[in-house]
């Protein structure tokens, strides 16, 4: 049986860590569409729900600066596959340090510190996920008034 541990249901959004000796992929930077970036919206992440977003906020320290405990889903690239998931460049440069299962891949040797700060060329990020919860947020609700007004015949 392959030794896994478990950090959350695997839902595409969520990471399972790979036993110790297997080293996680991680992007070289965040994907063109990652919800950390500023530059991003909800619209321009594919098959966004803002409920999984929501839920999301359990894998990131909270307004004080607190957890996640360990144990915790790690927030994993949207472009990941299912049963393949990786861990989101964003949110392990910005946060990814608070998370106590991503400090123990970082001692195991299966992270690369480098991770844990963003690059040179990177694009600008949010420095925390509420940034990120509120901006996708308020997209989703202009998506959705758009969408809303585009059924109804008020937009062209």
């Amino acid at each position: 049986m392959k030794e896994q541990i478990s950090l959350a249901e695997t839902s595409g959004e969520s990471c399972h860590a790979e036993p110790p000796s297997k080293s996680w992929r991680v992007l070289q930077q965040p994907c063109p569409s990652c919800p950390w970036r500023m530059d991003q919206s909800a619209e321009d992440i594919p098959g966004f729900s803002l409920e999984m977003a929501r839920d999301l906020a359990a894998t990131c320290p909270n307004e004080r600066g607190h957890g996640p405990n360990f144990g915790a889903a790690i927030f994993a690239c949207h472009q990941s596959k299912v049963g393949g998931e990786m861990p989101c460049a964003g949110w392990l440069a910005t946060v990814g340090h608070s998370h106590p299962n991503v400090r123990l891949a970082v001692i195991q040797g299966r992270v690369d510190p480098e991770a844990l700060t963003p690059g040179a060329n990177w694009p600008a990020l949010h420095g925390n996920y509420g940034e990120v919860l509120q901006k996708l947020e308020g997209s989703d609700d202009e998506a959705a008034r758009a969408e809303s007004a585009h059924e109804h015949g008020e937009v062209e």
